[in-house]
């Protein structure tokens, strides 16, 4: 959606040409009337019609209850134009990094008080050359060994949050210089972000040292989500055999799920416990899943069916 409100939508096509090279082509970017399914259906039914696109195998979308309604929509129009297989029952394809950053967030929304002390601190620094250049000489006098600096996130994209978190984590003794060279460091972050709820933790002021302390062991978690991310947003290579990798996040989820209800960590706790429930909630049964991506792991010359059937049989027993 632009500033002005309107809606637009990027069509990208992904086929094998005639000499088995992997091919990606965005072949449509137009204003559409709206967010709802069925306008998206008749423009995406309009555009592939006009490109005479008569063989449709799959249709990625992210996770949005509109874009249910738009597949929908699209299963009926390819089934009677017969321009789909299996009757367009595989036809929805849903998006794996999408379904990673919904998992990732709900961890987020549960560590949010460190996020967003750390986040407030960024800001503050970055509000104008004169603080941006002093927390420069800071960086100095603390001795960190780092050429980069400090960035603030994108609070819709979770990766962006990942890469905030692990360049602010090395500047952790430039912050608490800056702190002592700025009086107003202090008071200003402690003044800004909403009044706390009773009985709830203020996530006001500057970052604390158990904030850094929670930061470095949750990046660490974050970064198989980090580097499955970046996997499955590849263009110029195969995505579709990832079904190890979703397989992997299972299995690590309710290992950490475990590990963390034995110890007294009630934030981690919390934290495991929700991203496995949204995990399970798209991934958490195989007889649900795209039955294509089990077909594309099998086509995966690295597996073979019998690995596949022991890592259903498997999955169910976790679950």
């Amino acid at each position: 959606t632009s500033k002005r409100q309107q809606s637009y939508m990027v069509l990208t096509a992904h086929f094998i040409d005639s000499g088995w090279n992997l091919r990606k082509k965005i072949i449509n970017f137009v204003l559409v009337d709206g967010h709802k399914g069925d306008d998206i259906g008749k423009s995406l039914e309009k555009l592939l019609i006009e490109w005479g696109i008569e063989r449709v195998c799959t249709i990625t979308v992210d996770n949005a209850s509109s874009n249910d309604t738009c597949l929908a929509y699209m299963k009926r129009s390819l089934t009677n134009r017969g321009c789909t297989h299996a009757k367009s029952q595989y036809l929805h394809m849903r998006c794996v990094a999408h379904i990673v950053n919904l998992v990732v967030q709900d961890g987020l929304k549960i560590m949010c008080h460190p996020i967003n002390r750390i986040r407030s601190a960024i800001k503050f620094v970055r509000a104008s050359p004169t603080r941006l250049d002093l927390f420069k000489k800071c960086v100095q006098l603390s001795k960190v060994a780092s050429k980069g600096l400090i960035n603030i996130d994108v609070a819709t994209r979770w990766n962006s949050t990942f890469i905030m978190l692990e360049t602010a984590e090395k500047f952790e003794r430039a912050f608490e210089q800056y702190a002592l060279q700025d009086p107003n460091y202090k008071t200003e972050l402690e003044k800004t972000g909403p009044e706390p709820k009773p009985d709830a933790l203020d996530q006001r002021g500057p970052p604390t040292q158990s904030d850094w302390v929670y930061v470095r062991e949750f990046k660490q978690f974050l970064q198989h989500f980090y580097d499955l991310t970046n996997k499955v947003s590849g263009t110029k290579y195969v995505t579709a055999n990832t079904l190890e990798d979703i397989a992997d996040v299972h299995f690590m989820l309710s290992e950490w799920s475990d590990h963390v209800i034995c110890g007294d960590d009630e934030i981690f706790k919390c934290m495991a416990l929700k991203m496995k429930a949204k995990y399970e909630k798209y991934w958490g049964d195989p007889e649900k899943m795209n039955k294509y991506i089990f077909i594309a792991a099998i086509l995966d010359p690295r597996y073979v069916v019998d690995w596949l059937l022991f890592f259903c049989q498997l999955y169910v027993c976790c679950s």
